[in-house]
């Protein structure tokens, strides 16, 4: 991994936590946000798609992976409502910590495949024919499904905790 992408991977988690840390207000845009991100940085940065064999099967677990990091987070988190219908998260150092060590795992996973078993990752991907695509795909999947996750979560608790079925959304 990159410099770059190693300080980008740091700088979200610092992102997600200034963000969520604390008791802080629920909007469309904080809600919104990763998943625009997403939507915009995945096909510039997804090398590409294995839509078949092991290669899928690594992408789809990736995938499921990420989403039980990100509700794992989630659960850390508590969504409430104030007396005015505003609705709140707070999240405290529990939270933090599940960020960082999974932030600080996934990097030195990739760092282990780049500098600790690069001989046992490439016999493995071969032998399981997967294209090197997929598994980019998959680290890249690992590391966007938590926040994806986490913030379709809180959307879903803001709107189950206040009634609020399609008409109505957060302040922006």
């Amino acid at each position: 991994m990159s410099t770059a992408m190693t300080f980008a991977s740091l700088a979200i988690v610092v992102l997600i936590l200034a963000r969520d840390f604390g008791h802080r207000r629920v909007t469309l845009f904080a809600v919104l946000r990763p998943l625009i991100a997403a939507a915009i940085v995945i096909p510039f940065v997804a090398p590409g798609w294995n839509a078949s064999g092991d290669g899928l099967a690594l992408e789809i677990g990736a995938l499921l992976l990420g989403i039980a990091v990100g509700l794992l987070t989630f659960a850390f988190m508590r969504v409430s409502v104030d007396a005015t219908g505003q609705v709140w998260t707070d999240a405290g150092y529990p939270y933090a910590v599940a960020w960082v060590v999974f932030t600080v795992a996934r990097l030195i996973f990739v760092y282990g495949c780049e500098h600790w078993f690069t001989r046992e990752l490439g016999t493995f991907l071969v032998g399981n024919h997967i294209a090197v695509d997929a598994f980019a795909d998959a680290i890249i999947f690992v590391f966007l499904t938590p926040v994806v996750t986490n913030r379709i979560a809180i959307g879903i608790r803001s709107r189950m905790i206040t009634g609020r079925g399609t008409a109505a959304a957060p302040v922006i």
